[in-house]
């Protein structure tokens, strides 16, 4: 009489899917990450090809090669956005990194406390938690206030 197989446990799920999971940065550091497939309208049917009028491919800033960006993505829309007229410069003023701001300390120290679990470096404050008006911003109000009944 065959044995039947046992059920799989939590725990033994979680193993296989950490052992597959370290194969691939095993191969990965063995032979390097994988490699970046070039769009080709050859790979779709030809009823396909047919109806996708215009279609381009923009390899440069594929997201899909190794250290490939979505901010360049995200950059390209933007001067999309305002091509021809408005050009775009490559980079912002915060160029990819990531902005967050703070209104308080206690936020400050949830952001520090995460970056260093996941060692993501330096984290840059670039300005204080106060808002300032700008100085054409007219803080009197024009109304006269209202004095009661």
């Amino acid at each position: 009489m065959a044995k039947e197989p046992k059920a799989k446990t939590f725990c033994t799920y979680e193993y296989e899917r950490f052992i597959m999971r370290a194969k691939e940065f095993i191969s990965e550091t063995k032979y390097g990450a994988a490699e970046d497939i070039p769009a080709s309208a050859e790979k779709l049917p030809k009823h396909q090809v047919n109806a996708i009028k215009g279609a381009i491919s923009m390899p440069d800033i594929s997201m899909t090669k190794q250290g490939g960006s979505p901010y360049a993505q995200w950059r390209f829309g933007i001067a999309m956005a305002g091509a021809p007229d408005y050009p775009t410069e490559p980079a912002g003023a915060f160029a990819g990194d990531p902005l967050l701001a703070t209104y308080t300390d206690v936020e400050l120290k949830i952001i520090n406390s995460a970056a260093k679990m996941i060692g993501a470096g330096e984290v840059k404050k670039l300005t204080d938690n106060r808002s300032k008006e700008h100085p054409k911003v007219n803080t009197v109000s024009p109304i006269k206030p209202f004095k009661g009944l």
